[in-house]
Formats: structure tokens, sequence, C-alpha cells
């Protein structure tokens, strides 16, 4: 009986362990798990076009999903603020 309850004891502090800081297969000891998603910065580009209904292009090619009075208000060729994705 007691080795029983010391292995389902053992079992549930190693499984929990395991359950707080996520599976350690396939980490390198160089990388660190990260808690969230880490949106890219807002930075000012020019718009070289647009793409119908909602994205500006710059010139490097990234992309700028913006609502649709946005869309319609922005000229190609201003500058615009936003976080672009690539």
């Amino acid at each position: 009986m007691f080795t029983r309850c010391l292995a389902l004891l053992l079992c549930l502090v190693f499984g929990s362990g395991c359950r707080v800081y996520g599976p350690a297969v396939g980490q390198g000891a160089d990388m660190r798990p990260t808690r969230g998603l880490e949106l890219p910065k807002e930075v000012t580009l020019e718009v070289i076009a647009k793409r119908d209904p909602d994205t500006l292009v710059a010139r490097d090619g990234s992309n700028c999903l913006v609502a649709p009075d946005v869309y319609a208000s922005t000229r190609v060729g201003s500058l615009f603020r936003c976080r672009w994705v690539r």
C-alpha cells in the first residue's frame, strides 16, 4: 500500500513539473521558451502600393492591414506608421 501511494505521489509531482515548465524535448541549450507572442514594433514606411480591400504595401515588401476608412484615405507615396509585417 505504501509503495503504491509513494509511486502515485512521485507521478503527480513529476507530472505537475512537466505541466508547469513544458516538455524539454527538442529544445537546445540556447533556446528559451517564450510566454507570449511578440508583435513587431510600429515603424513609419512609405506606402508604394495598395491591395484591395485593406492592405498597404511598403517598399521593402512589408504589408499593413488597416480599416477600410484608413485604406481609402491613405495615398500611395505617403508615409504611414504601422506594425508592418514581412
